[in-house]
C-alpha cells in the first residue's frame, strides 16, 4: 500500500482538523489514555494553540485514497518559557535545570497519532523520523504504557524522568529525549 507524506505550516494543518479530530479520538479514547468525551472534544482548540507556536511543523500520513493515516507535530522550545503555564508544572515537577537542559535547542514533539489500521506499517516511525530530522536534540512526554513508547526506544529515544500524575489523572506520564549521539543512524525521513 502507498504511504504519502505531506509537511504542514499552521495553515495548512488547521485545514484539516476535522480529519485530526477524528484520528484524535480513535487514539486517545481507548486506553491507556482513555480520555473523556470533554477531554477529545478540546482538541482542536489545542492543535489552534499548538499551530499558533513559533516555528510549528506538522507532518500527515496518507494512504493512496488520501485517507488520513497519522500525524505528528511539534515547534522548537522556546528560549523564554515564562509566563507559559505547561512550562511552569514541568519545571516545578523537574526542576529548572533538567527543564533547560531537555529543552535547549530541542524540538519538542507535541503529538504522534496513527490510525489504529496503519499501526505495524512504519507510519508513526516515518512521521516521527521527519519530525527530528536534521534536529540535534527533541523531546517528547508520553506514557511509559502506551505502545508508541516501545517505537521511541527502538528510534533511540531514551525515558529521562517520570511526572507525578494526580489521582484520577490518566496513565503514569514519563519525559522522553532524543539526542543526535543517541539517534540511530540508519533513521531516514519520508518526502514530506
Amino acid at each position: 500500500m502507498t504511504t504519502l507524506f505531506r509537511r504542514h505550516d499552521a495553515s495548512g494543518i488547521t485545514s484539516l482538523t476535522g480529519g485530526l479530530a477524528a484520528l484524535y479520538e480513535l487514539c486517545y479514547a481507548a486506553p491507556p489514555w482513555s480520555e473523556t468525551p470533554e477531554q477529545i472534544a478540546g482538541f482542536p482548540r489545542r492543535l489552534a494553540g499548538s499551530a499558533a507556536r513559533p516555528g510549528f511543523a506538522a507532518w500527515t500520513a496518507h494512504d493512496g485514497d488520501d485517507r488520513l493515516l497519522g500525524v505528528c507535530y511539534g515547534w522548537p522550545t522556546p528560549a523564554d518559557r515564562s509566563g507559559d503555564p505547561f512550562y511552569a508544572k514541568l519545571t516545578e515537577d523537574l526542576g529548572a535545570d533538567v527543564v533547560a537542559g531537555l529543552s535547549r535547542d530541542a524540538f519538542e514533539v507535541a503529538e504522534l497519532c496513527v490510525h489504529p489500521e496503519a499501526r505495524g506499517r512504519g507510519v508513526g516511525r516515518a512521521l516521527l523520523e521527519a519530525a527530528v530530522a536534521g534536529r540535534t536534540a527533541a523531546w517528547l512526554i508520553t506514557s511509559p504504557e502506551a505502545p508508541a513508547a516501545r517505537l521511541y526506544e527502538r528510534l533511540g529515544w531514551r525515558p529521562v524522568a517520570p511526572l507525578p500524575v494526580g489521582p484520577g489523572a490518566g496513565p503514569p506520564l514519563a519525559v522522553y529525549t532524543l539526542t543526535a549521539s543517541t539517534q540511530p543512524q540508519e533513521l531516514s525521513s519520508p518526502a514530506a
